[in-house]
């Protein structure tokens, strides 16, 4: 019918990793995956005005790529070692497209990081919006890993 639209999410996560002298490690681009409780998330954000655009990124040793009923990246989400989940830098782009970005620094050797997670609040527990599995990637002591997560709401 005319006059009728639908959104569609789409998330891409590029990851650098560092060593502390700069040297790149490794660089990946990753799609994403929105669960059910992040669209319920966005549905809410949608409909209250002025709620804020707060994102938090969180890093996880799990393996594999989260199902849609997840609602966290599970106890293998880490809570320490500079990799703990943190606030990332929120920017707006263009129409229905946002970033969200953060460079952490590993304070201990061989973490292993294999999964992400955009969190609406930094407690831990059920508030996932979206997640990715990438290539495992060993961090050593000050290793950085920059994460870029853009998301694009699209009509269709």
């Amino acid at each position: 019918m005319k006059g009728k639209s639908r959104i569609a999410i789409s998330g891409i996560v590029q990851i650098e990793h560092r060593r502390a002298d700069g040297t790149l490690v490794s660089k990946q681009r990753v799609e994403n995956r929105v669960v059910n409780i992040g669209l319920d998330w966005l549905k809410a954000l949608m409909a209250a005005a002025g709620s804020g655009q707060s994102l938090y990124i969180g890093l996880s040793s799990a393996v594999g790529e989260p199902a849609a009923g997840d609602t966290d990246l599970g106890a293998t989400v880490y809570t320490a070692y500079g990799l703990e989940r943190a606030l990332g830098a929120y920017a707006a782009g263009g129409t229905g497209v946002f970033t969200v970005t953060k460079t952490f620094t590993c304070t201990a050797d061989t973490k292993v990081v294999a999964s992400l997670g955009l969190y609406w609040t930094v407690a831990t527990g059920s508030t996932l919006f979206a997640g990715v599995a990438c290539t495992s990637t060993t961090l050593m002591n000050t290793d950085t890993l920059a994460v870029t997560w853009t998301i694009t709401l699209t009509s269709v």
